[in-house]
């Protein structure tokens, strides 16, 4: 887990992606840890974007906390940018600090 008394720095995992074509399979979903870069996102939290994807079911929070946990961050933040009516966003158990941010207008 994280410590109460220490900051951590957040990475967006778009600024994280080892190939820029890496773009046209979402890694800012944070779904696969092969495309992002290891060193930038060990220690740091790494913030995912929600996609369509995951109101379609390809892509999930476990999946994102385990992409975390495997490249060593220290937790994970998924922003949802764009509020879909068919989201939903049941708890979920996850082995890693998280959370999700449902309206992005409301976290300034």
């Amino acid at each position: 887990g994280t410590h109460w008394n220490r900051t951590y720095s957040l990475v967006a995992a778009n600024d994280a992606m080892l190939n820029s074509s890496e773009a046209l399979y979402s890694s800012s979903d944070c779904q696969k840890p092969e495309g992002l870069n290891k060193k930038m996102v060990e220690g740091r939290i790494l913030l995912c974007g929600y996609s369509f994807n995951f109101v379609m079911g390809s892509s999930s929070i476990r999946k994102v906390s385990q992409t975390a946990r495997s490249l060593g961050a220290a937790g994970f933040v998924l922003a949802v940018e764009s509020f879909s009516p068919e989201a939903r966003f049941d708890p979920v158990p996850v082995g890693i600090p998280g959370i999700v941010i449902t309206d992005v207008s409301k976290s300034a």
